[in-house]
């Protein structure tokens, strides 16, 4: 786990696409914003994308569902 309690470790394997650039971006933590819903920053752009949490595990790679962005 991390030190920040707003964030949590997950596996490089599951991505999502970033809404603003349309890059494929690995989801390297989730972080979680005031409203309690969670995002992931691009590693293309550094947008911040609300994603959908699913749960997946390590060995089950996959893609998030982007359901908006941060401003």
């Amino acid at each position: 786990m991390c030190a920040a309690p707003a964030c949590c470790r997950v596996p490089s394997s599951l991505q999502f696409i970033c809404k603003s650039c349309k890059a494929l971006s690995n989801v390297q933590t989730f972080e979680q914003a005031r409203d309690g819903s969670y995002f992931c920053r691009c590693e293309n752009c550094g947008t911040k994308n609300l994603v959908v949490r699913t749960g997946q595990t390590p060995s089950q790679p996959g893609l998030l569902p982007v359901t908006g962005v941060i401003q």
